[in-house]
């Protein structure tokens, strides 16, 4: 199986944004600071963090440093993979539509 990469920010981003969100085949993940704890969670497309159900979301809390942030990342790439039929089974993100197309209702 191919390996993935998880594309995450610094933790001075983390710091000062308090959360970071990518996606990877069929799941969207999510990093963010909650007080002295990096959460880590994972989720099925196509909702957005705050739209999903909570049931839905996996989460995992490290150390707020770079071993942290490296462990974080490592776990959401297992979470890939350990669930790859779970990501596969998710519904599509909807396909983007320009402004002008939103406007004219097409």
């Amino acid at each position: 199986m191919e390996e993935i990469t998880v594309a995450a920010p610094s933790l001075v981003y983390l710091n000062a944004n308090k959360s970071f969100s990518g996606s990877c085949g069929g799941m969207w993940y999510r990093l963010g600071m909650e007080g002295d704890v990096l959460r880590a969670c994972v989720w099925p497309l196509p909702w957005c963090f705050e739209k999903t159900d909570e049931a839905a979301k996996t989460f995992a809390d490290f150390a707020p440093d770079t071993d942290g942030l490296a462990a974080a990342c490592a776990w959401i790439a297992g979470q890939y993979e350990q669930q790859r039929p779970r990501w596969s089974a998710a519904p599509p993100l909807p396909p983007l539509q320009r402004a002008d197309e939103a406007a004219d209702g097409a």
